[in-house]
């Protein structure tokens, strides 16, 4: 097999990565393994001159990660990250973290290329535009995030999209959701005494349309079974995220 096809990187956890806790934030769990996959697709051949300098933007549609053990402050970490086959417009993406010998952490995510200008998925064929997969890549299935109908409201929390949230593609960077996510649990742990939050075993991430600068947003969580829902809308439904414990 071509070496090329798997990405690998050893990160070193930095203090500005973790939080009051020394774990890794969540938001940075998934910065790591999005910068992988820039930096994986770049090495491959597509880079910024047939994507961002053509009008076309890579986002991200749905992941997922599965966490046996959450990286924490000064560990060595090593990334990898692999491009599955094609799936009609979607590129998918596989993750592990490594520790010590042991995979720690795998994670999922569908990337596909929207036009800048009128914010629509394009069609990469049509701009010459392929990225090799690892041959014997599973298929991926990331399943859509559904509020049950009996999830009990827990909380709701009104905001606007600030300045220093947005990203290079002008909206709302969706590992920023992670952070409100967690700021979320950790008032209402904080209002229980305990002030401390549990770090999930699995996340899954839908984002459904973007956010911009100004934007006034509501989230609204929900709990039900060992799950805990979040829902961000304006509008109309913007993310929806589901924390399994």
């Amino acid at each position: 097999m071509d070496d090329r096809l798997v990405y690998e990187k050893r990160i070193l956890i930095r203090s500005e990565q973790v939080d009051m806790t020394r774990t890794l934030r969540i938001s940075e769990l998934f910065r790591i393994m999005e910068e992988a996959s820039i930096a994986h697709t770049e090495e491959l051949g597509c880079t910024r001159r047939k994507t961002l300098d053509r009008g076309l933007l890579w986002v991200i549609a749905r992941q997922s990660a599965d966490i046996e053990e959450m990286p924490r402050y000064d560990d060595e970490i090593i990334i990898r990250s692999w491009q599955g086959e094609m799936i009609q417009m979607f590129f998918p993406r596989f993750y592990e973290i490594w520790k010590e010998g042991r995979c720690i952490i795998r994670g999922y995510a569908f990337w596909t290329l929207i036009d800048e200008k009128s914010r629509e998925m394009i069609m990469p064929e049509d701009y010459d535009i392929s990225i090799p997969a690892r041959p014997g890549s599973e298929e991926i299935y990331i399943q859509a995030v559904v509020v049950p109908k009996n999830a009990e409201p827990s909380d709701v929390k009104r905001l606007r999209v600030g300045f220093s949230q947005v990203d290079i593609n002008g909206h709302m960077n969706n590992t920023r959701y992670f952070d409100l996510v967690d700021d979320m649990l950790w008032e209402e742990a904080s209002g229980s005494g305990s002030g401390q939050i549990s770090k999930p075993c699995s996340i899954l991430a839908n984002y459904v349309s973007e956010l911009k600068a100004g934007t006034e947003i509501t989230i609204n969580e929900y709990r039900s079974g060992d799950s805990v829902f979040f829902e961000g809308s304006k509008d109309k439904t913007s993310f929806r995220i589901r924390y399994t414990y």
